[in-house]
Order: C-alpha cells, then sequence, then structure tokens
C-alpha cells in the first residue's frame, strides 16, 4: 500500500457549505474583492432549498428569487469545489489546515479565515416501525421531486410538526400526488400562536399558499402510533387523545424539525451550546458570528430559522471575516429572525413527555439496532454521559457517526431531566473510503 500524498493550497478565505448561506457569504467576499473558495459535499449548489431542475425554479417569494439569483452567478464562476468532502480540520506549526476529498484526490486546504455554513439534518420522533421500506423524511420527498420530478408513491401520509411539512406536502400534491393527510402533532391554538411571527407579508403569503393548496387535509393534535406493512403499502395508525384513525397509503414522510450540522465546527474549536429555542446544538458565536481562531458560522448552524436568516448572516460572516464594519440595520434584520426563530422552535417542538413514552422496542440507533428499552435500562443502571451511553448500548456509533440518534437521545435526556452534552467529533467528519489515502 503506497500513500496518496495531497495537494496543497493557500486561500484568503475558506467557505464549507454551498447552501443559501455559503453563496451569500460568497457574493459578499467577491464584492470586497477577496480571494476564496466555496467547498460543498453534494453534486449540486443551493442547499435544500435552492434545489432546482430544468423546467422547475419556483420564484414564488423574494427570498428564493434572491437565492437563484445567487445560484446563477455561484454556477458561472470556478471558486466553487461541489462533490467535496471535508474530512477534517487540523494544526500543523500553528496553522490551520482543512483536508478535503475531491475527485479521487486529497486536497491540504490552508485559509486565512473560514466561514462554516454546514446546514442543518431532519430530527424524528421515533415509532415502532419507522424503520419501514416507505417511512421517509419529508425532506426526502422535496428533494425527489425538486432534483428530478420523482414521486415516493402516488398517495402519502405527512405527519411530524413544523411548517415544513405543509412545504412538503405542497411541492407533492403540486407533482401530481395524493395527499391522503397532514398531521400535525401540536394543537390548533398552539399552532395559531405562531402567527404575528408570519405577519410580515412574504412569509404570511407563503404559508397561506401551502393551506389553501392543501385544503382540509391539515389536521392537528395527532401523532404516528405505528405503522405496518400492508401488502404492497403501509398502515398507518394515528392517535389523538382517545380518537384512532388508520389509513393503507403507499407511503409516510415524516419530520419533527431540524437539528444544526455542528460537526464540523467542533472539531475546528468551535464551542457548542444547546439552546431548544434555536432546534438543539448550536455554534456560539459572537454577534459578528465569530466563534475564535478565525473562524465564523452561519446559516442553520447557528440555529434553525430558515432561508432569510440564513442570507443574513452569511453576509454579516463574510464582512466579519474581511474585518469590515457590519451596518447595524444587517446586525437588526438577523434580530428580527432570531425572534422568528425562537418562536418556530418553541412553538413546533416536541411535547417533552413524549419523549419519554416511546415504546421500549421502537429503533432508536438504526445502525447499531439500539432500542429505546436499551437506552432506558442503561439510564436507569445509571450511565447518562454520551460516552458511558456509547459504551454500554453502542448508540451513535454507526455509519451515520450519530447524526439521526444523537438529536433523539438529547431530547429523551433532556425530557429525563438530565442535561444534553455535546457529542464527541473526530476525523473524518463523515465516512469515506480508505482508497482517497492509500492505493496498492
Amino acid at each position: 500500500m503506497k500513500r496518496i500524498e495531497p495537494r496543497h493550497l493557500q486561500v484568503q478565505v475558506l467557505v464549507v457549505g454551498g447552501g443559501i448561506a455559503g453563496l451569500s457569504a460568497a457574493r459578499t467576499l467577491a464584492e470586497e474583492g477577496s480571494e476564496f473558495l466555496v467547498v460543498e459535499e453534494y453534486p449540486f449548489l443551493g442547499g435544500q432549498y435552492l434545489r432546482n431542475r430544468e423546467g422547475y425554479r419556483p420564484r414564488d417569494t423574494r427570498t428564493r428569487r434572491r437565492g437563484f439569483k445567487l445560484l446563477d452567478w455561484a454556477l458561472e464562476r470556478d471558486e466553487f469545489w461541489t462533490s467535496s468532502l471535508v474530512l477534517g480540520c487540523y494544526t500543523e506549526n500553528g496553522e490551520r489546515q482543512v483536508a478535503v476529498s475531491r475527485g479521487g484526490e486529497v486536497f491540504l486546504i490552508r485559509p486565512g479565515k473560514m466561514i462554516i455554513a454546514t446546514g442543518a439534518r431532519e430530527k424524528f420522533l421515533p415509532f415502532p416501525g419507522w424503520t419501514l421500506p416507505g417511512v421517509v423524511s419529508v425532506g426526502a420527498v422535496q428533494a425527489l421531486i425538486k432534483t428530478s420530478g420523482t414521486l415516493p408513491g402516488r398517495e402519502g401520509i405527512f405527519a411530524g410538526t413544523g411548517p415544513f411539512l405543509l412545504a412538503s406536502a405542497h411541492e407533492f400534491k403540486k407533482a401530481g400526488g395524493r395527499v391522503a393527510g397532514i398531521f400535525e402533532l401540536n394543537s390548533r391554538g398552539r399552532a395559531m400562536s405562531f402567527m404575528p411571527f408570519l405577519l410580515d407579508g412574504e412569509k404570511l403569503r407563503e404559508g397561506m399558499k401551502y393551506l389553501l393548496s392543501l385544503g382540509n387535509r391539515l389536521k392537528f393534535g395527532w401523532r404516528v402510533e405505528r405503522v405496518e406493512k400492508k401488502g404492497d403499502g403501509l398502515e398507518v395508525r394515528l392517535v389523538k387523545g382517545r380518537k384512532r384513525h388508520r389509513a393503507v397509503v403507499d407511503f409516510l414522510a415524516i419530520g419533527h424539525g431540524f437539528s444544526p450540522n455542528t460537526e464540523l465546527a467542533q472539531l475546528c474549536g468551535c464551542p457548542v451550546e444547546y439552546s431548544a429555542g434555536l432546534g438543539g446544538f448550536v455554534v456560539k458565536t459572537g454577534e459578528d458570528l465569530g466563534c475564535g481562531y478565525g473562524i465564523y458560522a452561519c446559516g442553520e448552524v447557528t440555529g434553525i430559522g430558515g432561508a432569510r436568516k440564513s442570507l443574513i448572516e452569511g453576509r454579516i460572516a463574510a464582512l466579519s471575516a474581511l474585518g469590515k464594519k457590519v451596518p447595524s440595520a444587517l446586525l437588526k434584520r438577523r434580530e428580527r429572525e432570531l425572534r422568528f426563530a425562537r418562536a418556530l422552535n418553541t412553538v413546533f417542538s416536541v411535547p417533552s413527555h413524549l419523549w419519554k413514552e416511546i415504546p421500549d422496542e421502537t429503533v432508536i440507533c438504526r445502525c447499531e439496532d439500539v432500542t429505546m428499552g436499551d437506552i432506558k435500562k442503561a439510564v436507569k443502571e445509571g450511565f447518562y454521559l454520551l460516552r458511558e451511553l456509547k459504551e454500554t448500548t453502542r448508540i451513535t456509533m454507526g455509519n451515520c457517526q450519530g447524526r439521526t440518534c444523537f438529536p433523539i437521545l438529547t431530547e429523551y435526556l433532556r425530557s429525563s431531566g438530565i442535561s444534553p452534552q455535546p457529542m464527541s467529533v473526530r476525523p473524518p467528519v463523515k465516512p469515506v473510503e480508505m482508497g482517497i489515502f492509500v492505493s496498492r
């Protein structure tokens, strides 16, 4: 076996993440005349919000129009690396090096400053049967439609909590699918308490579009109790107090909010803190979005708040990285978006008691087949720390490195009165083939 030698690069500012926050940061860097490089893991730029295919590019909101304008600008430039995976962040002789895998090669990049815009992932309230084929995330439904125009089935149920249920169901219906029902976990009254945060025009119009499109399919106060195979489809059982509802559909789409992708920031030394109002563990920053070590963070990684927050923070992070003064008006706009974010994550959260009521047989860690019963038993025996739970149950030790099960574990521990701890992170940030390091 022969070790593959990496290629060395230097850049003034390295932006990790080519979603809407990363694009906003890159555009600001370009306007200020800075040298930069954007590294994006996926083959496309724009993230989930701006996924598009030929003939399908909705421009129904001002934010989306701004986003696609940024995307068109980025697609004409050479500073954007797609299909490029960040492996880790290292320090050698006092200099930071970021390892990136691209096209079968490894690059060691020495950035003067670094902007982390790594986005978020979905989180879930598990139930028996949630690992069955045909149970998918609401984000996966939207991604299939936006990327390839493919439907996960002819008829489906959307369940969980949050406005993203409506957005995904709307995309599915518009693409020709039949929505059998949208089951919001929280009550109608709780959901209506979010209305004052929509009264800025753009968000209200977007919400009304979804509601008018979906008619009376939206139901409040329901949760998925269990899913079982039924012929070629799924039998979905839902519960609301003493009420029960069953339906056989092609698929079930679930989603219970989002969790920031903080792993790279942690590996680079950035502090993280738990904030229920911002979606979980977030990168802790100052007003300038700096988190120390010449690193800045923006977008969903600082708190789940949507595309408009990401656009604003991308610009703030770029100006701060260049040592420029951030206009007070921009900071005030960010504060408004943070208020929206806190309301969103508070109103559309999973009630605490439901985490403790997950049945023992429910698989929590799909990689290692760790059940809720395994976790409850370990906690009962006095294993509260994540390191202890990993050693006793193997939770978070599978291929996904805890990206799905860790947020579930965190919420369960919080519901049990145990303060959550951030997950420890080691390189590589995500699984990678050994072939990029050595050759025969």
